[in-house]
């Protein structure tokens, strides 16, 4: 699916996204549920990984979750490699000696980046930008696109954005 001139394969979904779609009263709820009616409308695949349904479930159930919508992503051997490769980039440029440990936000960047039918990640998570500017300049080049969940729907697609 294509929208001017960002093209969505399909697009891997936060778990920041899953909390502001069911959070009725959280200030990105309305941005969240436009992306969702969007994605849903021009039939782009969501995909939810594994560790997002994981990191939802902690104070979320996991029936509450839209997995009618969605397609749920595994994290496999080949996202776990990556990712590790991902965190010895990062901590390379740390330069400090603290344990490696491949947080979450890593994983599901791995799983974005492994998955060719991935074209996106959307996400709250402004740190994470920090982290693709340093693998960036550490010479990665990333096969998806991260999507800021800050930034309303309209402006990304470069549209009018009309009430309901």
């Amino acid at each position: 699916m294509s929208a001017g001139t960002t093209t969505f394969d399909g697009i891997l979904l936060d778990t920041s996204f899953i909390i502001r779609l069911l959070k009725t009263d959280d200030p990105l709820h309305p941005n969240t549920k436009a992306w969702f009616r969007w994605l849903l409308d021009h039939k782009v695949p969501m995909h939810l990984s594994t560790i997002s349904i994981s990191e939802f479930c902690v104070k979320g159930s996991f029936d509450q979750l839209p997995l009618r919508n969605v397609r749920v992503l595994p994290f496999n051997w080949q996202h776990a490699q990556r990712a590790g490769e991902f965190t010895g980039i990062l901590l390379d440029q740390r330069k400090d000696e603290e344990r490696a440990v491949v947080i979450n936000d890593i994983k599901l960047l791995a799983q974005a980046d492994v998955e060719a039918r991935i074209s996106h990640f959307l996400t709250k998570d402004r740190k994470l930008n920090a982290k693709v500017d340093l693998l960036t300049k550490a010479g990665v080049r990333l096969n998806a696109s991260i999507l800021d969940l800050n930034t309303p729907m309209a402006d990304v697609l470069g549209q009018f954005n009309f009430p309901d």
